[in-house]
């Protein structure tokens, strides 16, 4: 089945988590919308990093979370690397490393502020072909590291 812009089922599986992570760094909602299915979850699995876990079930209430903490609230850089994604019909399976830097809001392109959080993630990601985009139906984010102040995140 051809997938928008003509991307392989596996490019497009891997783009759902793409649209994901530069939601959050462009605070664009509707980005981040695209990328999830209705009923996705997501879990947050932050142990010792100084976050709070969760999860958190739907498609609005993750986007609400998303943009509230992270997307429209901080200035951020999200970089994916590492993936490996294996797909099976409709469904694929996708891990990532995912370096996160985070500022507060105003303070990221200033070279005075040193107050950052940074961590570098391990994204699991379930994924399936909606319509003619893929979006993730489940996604854990667990920090592999952490470095820098966690109170960035509750800003």
């Amino acid at each position: 089945m051809p997938n928008q812009g003509g991307l392989t089922d596996r490019e497009a599986a891997i783009d759902a988590v793409i649209r994901f992570v530069d939601a959050l760094d462009n605070g664009d909602s509707n980005l981040s919308e695209s990328s999830l299915t209705e009923n996705a979850t997501m879990n947050l699995v932050f142990g010792n990093s100084g976050m709070q876990s969760r999860k958190i079930e739907g498609r609005k209430p993750i986007v609400g979370a998303l943009m509230g903490k992270v997307g429209t609230a901080l200035d951020t850089t999200h970089m994916a690397t590492n993936i490996r994604c294996q797909v099976d019909g409709d469904e694929a399976e996708l891990t990532s490393a995912i370096l996160a830097q985070h500022f507060r809001l105003g303070e990221g392109q200033s070279s005075d502020s040193q107050d950052y959080f940074m961590n570098g993630n391990k994204y699991r990601c379930k994924i399936v072909r909606a319509g003619k985009l893929w979006r993730i139906e489940s996604i854990t984010i667990e920090p592999a590291w952490t470095l820098g102040n966690p109170a960035i995140m509750e800003t």
